[in-house]
């Protein structure tokens, strides 16, 4: 009787201590389910390069990213003709023809270019990560009426005994290198969970051009033969001439904010503030300032598309006349960096096999109407998902986008478009978007 008790008492501790050790296999493995679910919330926003948009593979410590993003959008322009501007190729009448009849009221374009490298690294101990990033940065802006377009695009013979608006003009050209350093915390109740981010740069500005009109006019005579121009014009630049990369023209800083609420891997609720700058150029700035009206005999009105500080120097006009130009000066300016904001909602369904964003995003840009889109991550695999996006909004009509994501144990790579038609069919399509991204967490 004894022997049977012990062979009792030993298959019981024998068989508790599976359980326990299965116990202990299955929490790992839910652990690990959580947070590698974690990730599905990576592909949340209408472009993945984003400082708080990442996170590190479960087990590694460290991740360095390589991303590259440019996007374009505008309210009339196709982009075939904002690339013959970039590219300085010959613009056809069928190009000005197509924007000329588009335009309502106003010509809005934007677009903005962010190439960088990344590196962060997490800490286990209070469950959070340091990063610090470099990117090269480029942003332009465009506000302009119909007949600013047709007297830049067709000249001022058309306009012969009338007067033509150009009131309300805006032209921002920013240039700069963007030095970060930030950190990401997250903070476990639980069922919820809370992460919070901020991010600091310094601004190192290349160059930066920034031309603005109010009330302002051209009357053309009808002979052609005089020109009266009613002007009230602002033309700031960061320096005359020639920019070389890292060269130093302003300086300037700027934060990011970012703050995230999540249900496991069921929802998640994003709140992201980037880009908050301010920018001071004292280096060798100068400067364009007037509100005048001045009358030309014989002359053409200089080619606006390639102004710059010199153009009002290549004026062949005698002394009297040149008197009534805007003054120059060389006075130290300043500007603050055009924001963004954004809140995103994620919903996990199937399983965490599909995920929807709902996403409303805003520019402190002139004239900007907020951005909604809708982006649907479909897991083709565990490690593998396809996206689809579709928005409307800021300065443009649809736009649909597409994206694919591989990750491979230590390597991932994400590619996509947030404007397909624009990016394949340029000659019709008034915006444009690509971006990648090549990571590896060790």
């Amino acid at each position: 009787m004894r022997n049977i008790f012990l062979a009792i008492a030993l298959i019981s501790s024998i068989d508790l201590s599976a359980q326990d050790s299965t116990v202990t296999v299955k929490t790992e493995i839910i652990r690990k389910r959580e947070v590698d679910s974690n990730l599905v919330f990576n592909y949340t926003s209408s472009s993945i390069n984003s400082l708080f948009n990442e996170s590190i593979r479960s087990g590694a410590s460290n991740r360095i990213t390589v991303d590259f993003d440019y996007a374009a959008n505008s309210s009339n322009a196709p982009m075939g003709l904002v690339y013959a501007l970039l590219f300085r190729k010959d613009i056809t009448t069928a190009m000005k023809e197509r924007v000329d009849n588009n335009i309502k009221s106003s010509l809005k374009f934007e677009d903005y270019m962010k190439t960088g490298l990344t590196y962060r690294h997490y800490f286990k101990k209070w469950d959070g990560e340091v990063f610090f990033n470099y990117s090269h940065r480029q942003m332009r802006n465009v506000i302009a009426s119909k007949e600013t377009f047709q007297l830049l695009f067709y000249g001022n013979a058309r306009f012969a005994g009338t007067t033509t608006d150009l009131s309300n003009l805006r032209v921002q050209n920013i240039i700069y290198n963007q030095y970060t350093g930030g950190v990401k915390k997250k903070i476990d109740y639980g069922k919820y969970q809370m992460d919070v981010g901020v991010g600091l740069s310094f601004l190192q500005v290349i160059n930066q051009q920034d031309i603005s009109t109010k009330q302002t006019s051209v009357y053309t005579a009808v002979d052609g033969d005089t020109i009266r121009i009613n002007y009230d014009l602002t033309f700031n630049a960061a320096r005359e001439g020639a920019n070389t990369f890292f060269q130093r023209n302003g300086v300037g800083g700027s934060g990011d904010f970012h703050l995230g609420f999540m249900d496991k891997s069921n929802w998640k609720l994003n709140i992201d503030v980037t880009d908050v700058g301010y920018m001071m150029f004292r280096a060798a700035p100068v400067n364009y300032n007037g509100a005048k009206t001045i009358e030309f005999r014989g002359i053409v009105i200089p080619n606006l598309l390639n102004f710059s500080s010199a153009t009002f120097d290549t004026l062949n006009l005698d002394s009297a006349v040149r008197s009534y130009l805007p003054t120059k000066s060389n006075n130290q300016y300043s500007l603050f960096y055009p924001f963004s904001a954004s809140v995103t909602f994620s919903k996990s369904l199937m399983h965490e096999k599909l995920v929807l964003t709902f996403g409303l995003q805003y520019r402190n840009l002139p004239k900007y109407y907020a951005y909604g889109y809708m982006k649907a991550n479909y897991f083709i695999k565990p490690d593998m998902v396809f996206s689809v996006t579709g928005g409307a909004g800021g300065y443009s009509w649809f736009n649909l986008g597409v994206e694919f994501a591989k990750r491979w144990k230590y390597f991932d790579l994400t590619l996509g478009t947030s404007n397909l038609l624009g990016t394949v069919i340029p000659s019709h399509y008034t915006g444009t978007g690509i971006y990648m991204r090549l990571g590896s967490s060790f």
